[in-house]
């Protein structure tokens, strides 16, 4: 696990098991650096310990209730702490077999070889609720906040009732999976975003691409990026 001011790396991992996942931790909240670190950590913990938990061998939303439950352990019974709060997405790859879980409005997506851009992740705020039940009015703006997250893991240990979206897909050659925070959605815009991804041809271009991109415009908020691909045996 890495938490840095700036961090680039690209690494070739041998495992057929593998669990990716980045954390945003909610600026208006207490110790939001912590809580992010914390919750990636305690969701890994989990997995690694109860894997019978799994369905088919791939992650499922009781591993993020357990890593809130460890994360309201860790973190409510301090004043300056209770409440800290963050976002997670996490993609766990077996084979090319992936499931994908996420609470908040960190993304996930899957690029398939022929450039199709697939949304894997499930933002939880009022403004995409709305848009799912087709109450979005064509042509009006909305107020920031409506982006507000209706959803978040938070350490308090009666905050249990919030939303998990969990979505299996598969990852194959020619295939690109991306995770990011809001800090990289927001900033560039969905259409701009999906550009990028769809434009590099191999993961640390797409990196460099959105990172240069995102920091034209002056980078206003954090922002975390995971680009995974399949590797042939050998290269």
């Amino acid at each position: 696990m890495i938490q840095a001011s700036e961090h680039l790396s690209q690494r070739r991992l041998d495992s057929c098991d593998v669990l990716l996942g980045l954390a945003d931790g909610v600026a208006t909240s207490p110790a939001a650096a912590r809580a992010s670190r914390l919750s990636l950590s305690f969701l890994s913990q989990s997995l690694a310990s109860s894997p019978e938990g799994c369905i088919d061998g791939l992650i499922t939303g009781r591993y993020v209730r357990a890593a809130q439950q460890k994360l309201s352990a860790a973190l409510a019974r301090s004043r300056k702490t209770y409440g800290a709060s963050s976002t997670i997405v996490a993609a766990h790859l077996v084979g090319n077999r992936l499931s994908v879980v996420n609470v908040g409005d960190s993304r996930a997506y899957l690029r398939s070889a022929t450039g199709e851009i697939r949304q894997l992740s499930r933002d939880h705020t009022e403004l995409e609720r709305l848009r799912e039940e087709g109450l979005l009015e064509d042509g009006k703006e909305y107020a920031s906040m409506y982006s507000s997250l209706s959803d978040c893991l938070v350490a308090d240990p009666e905050a249990e009732d919030f939303q998990i979206h969990r979505t299996v897909a598969e990852l194959n050659f020619g295939e690109l999976l991306v995770l990011c925070s809001d800090g990289v959605h927001e900033v560039l815009g969905d259409s701009k975003w999906r550009e990028v991804i769809g434009e590099a041809e191999a993961a640390m271009e797409l990196v460099l691409r959105a990172k240069d991109e995102i920091f034209q415009l002056g980078a206003p908020d954090n922002f975390s990026i995971i680009v995974a691909e399949l590797a042939p045996a050998g290269q």
